[in-house]
């Protein structure tokens, strides 16, 4: 695994051992994930599937306390990707803590991926410790 998250504990903070991760990358051709990702500490991999992208973690954590994320579109289309939200997650797993974000259009709501050039920003909220 890789190092400890809770190096530095942000005192404004009140849930103690909480952990931001930051995600942003540039989409390419159909919505591909990059190689290399412009934001990426504490995440392992990204992986598309389908109208889905797969986050996998470098650590795992006690629970997925919240997220927010937003798409800039590179070319504005209603049809496009519009809004961001996590769909599934498996931030408990041992073998590999992960959280699946789904995409969604402006226009009607349906699934969509990526378009070439659009660019995903995600906060992951997560803790690690057991505070309940």
């Amino acid at each position: 695994m890789g190092c400890d998250r809770l190096l530095y504990q942000d005192g404004s903070d009140f849930q103690a051992g909480t952990v931001n991760l930051d995600l942003e990358f540039t989409a390419t051709t159909a919505g591909a994930v990059p190689t290399s990702l412009t934001r990426s500490d504490g995440i392992a991999s990204v992986v598309k599937s389908t109208n889905d992208y797969v986050v996998t973690f470098q650590d795992s954590y006690i629970a997925l306390l919240g997220g927010y994320g937003t798409v800039i579109q590179a070319s504005f289309a209603t049809t496009g990707a519009a809004r961001i939200q996590y769909s599934a997650q498996a931030v408990t797993s041992a073998t590999a803590p992960s959280v699946t974000l789904s995409l969604y259009r402006g226009s009607d709501g349906a699934a969509v991926a990526l378009a070439s050039g659009d660019i995903l920003r995600f906060t992951f909220r997560l803790t690690r410790w057991n505070t309940y």
